[in-house]
């Protein structure tokens, strides 16, 4: 009687994934991107991603992702636009001397939304900086030694921008 739950509970066991640790923390690895509130270069601005579940009767799905611009000194909402469906996003981030803020998702890939007259408005044809690490960049991804030194928008208004 013994020897039957001994068997069952050791495969039970051996279906328990457990991945090795570089897997597990890569899996949270955003690259130089965020989900937190993150602040332009100048302090001037923050930015906040949230989703919007705007998802129609019958449909699959888990909504939207909305960023929303806010003025830093007053909290008031600015600006906002919607990048990507929220299945598959994987956060913002801004340059380090400019108000263009650069987003990443699975599906569309990585867009910058540039500030003109008031708005932040998608322009395909930005160049990503090279400092601006992809989630999906393998030469940091498989070596979290190296995840220290990747440029992050600052998510602390008093962090020096380097």
């Amino acid at each position: 009687m013994m020897k039957p739950f001994l068997a069952l509970l050791l495969g039970m066991m051996l279906l328990v994934p457990t991945g090795d640790v570089e897997q597990r923390n890569s899996a949270a690895f955003y690259g130089s991107f965020t989900a937190e509130k993150t602040y332009s270069y100048d302090g001037q601005y923050y930015a906040l991603q949230t989703v919007e579940n705007n998802q129609k009767a019958g449909t699959l799905g888990a909504g939207e992702i909305k960023v929303t611009v806010y003025l830093a000194g007053t909290d008031e909402p600015i600006s906002s636009f919607v990048p990507a469906r929220a299945l598959d996003f994987w956060g913002i981030c801004w340059e380090k001397d400019s108000c263009v803020i650069w987003t990443q998702s699975a599906d569309i890939g990585i867009y910058g939304y540039e500030y003109r007259e008031g708005q932040w408005i998608l322009n395909e044809g930005l160049t990503q900086p090279e400092y601006i690490i992809s989630r999906w960049d393998d030469e940091y991804r498989a070596h979290p030694e190296l995840w220290d030194t990747i440029w992050h928008s600052p998510t602390d208004p008093d962090t020096p921008i380097n």
